[in-house]
């Protein structure tokens, strides 16, 4: 039998595409302890789903996407991704391309609960229209609308009753940023900063100013670094946003 070297090419070219298409779902979708978990995945690369879905404290229920393939060979993956089913509820896209650009689009997202250290805060927050692009790792444009009562049902787990946050999403320096604020009648004021990065990484704070020693010493409880004489207390937390 003559074998021609270019019969060795196609068949490992049909080998290669072959597994590539076999790829289980869990390829795509590494787990990180304590941050991004699942206790099944199904499917493969290019239609998986996982269930048993947890981001940290909060459930996830069940993720699935798609990889549409004429995509990939414009360089880039634009993937639906959908989540159902746990305390984070939501439809979107993301897309990445072979320089690295990415964008995350929300088209609309429920959170039920705010860990906080060792405590889940009840409450809900929302976020609509977020559309934010990174471009070469910075942030060139960023929009959408987050709300959260989160504070305002707090009162029985911290012992304050805080007043319900609104804010925009925005690019600032190579960041993109949602900042969130509120002030009740009582004149407690909120500001929450959550700062995303190029890299999938970021940072969210909580900072509260109140006058009631009582609201301090809930804070304090909660994993709250108080300045009893500015009547501030502050929280911040590491986060991933973006699995690749």
């Amino acid at each position: 039998m003559n074998v021609k070297f270019w019969h060795v090419v196609v068949f490992v070219v049909a080998l290669v595409a072959f597994s590539i298409a076999r790829a289980p779902a869990s390829l795509l979708a590494p787990q990180r302890e304590n941050e991004f978990t699942y206790e099944r995945a199904l499917g493969t690369i290019w239609n998986g789903r996982l269930e048993g879905v947890r981001f940290g404290a909060l459930s996830g229920g069940v993720l699935t996407w798609r990889l549409p393939l004429g995509g990939l060979f414009q360089g880039k993956i634009d993937a639906p991704v959908s989540l159902a089913g746990g305390d984070v509820v939501g439809e979107g896209r993301y897309l990445v391309n072979v320089s690295g650009d990415r964008r995350l689009v929300v088209t609309s997202l429920r959170v039920t609960g705010l860990p906080m250290g060792d405590v889940v805060l009840p409450g809900e927050t929302t976020v609509t229209g977020f559309d934010v692009f990174f471009d070469g790792g910075a942030c060139a444009r960023a929009e959408g609308q987050v709300n959260s009562d989160v504070l305002v049902r707090a009162g029985q787990t911290l012992g304050f009753e805080g007043p319900p946050l609104a804010g925009l999403v925005s690019c600032e320096g190579e960041d993109a940023v949602v900042v969130l604020t509120g002030e009740n009648a009582s004149g407690d004021a909120v500001l929450a900063v959550v700062r995303l990065k190029g890299d999938g990484q970021g940072v969210w704070r909580l900072s509260v100013r109140s006058d009631k020693p009582e609201a301090q010493i809930a804070f304090a409880a909660a994993g709250f670094t108080v300045e009893p004489g500015a009547g501030e207390a502050n929280f911040s937390e590491e986060i991933t946003w973006l699995p690749f």
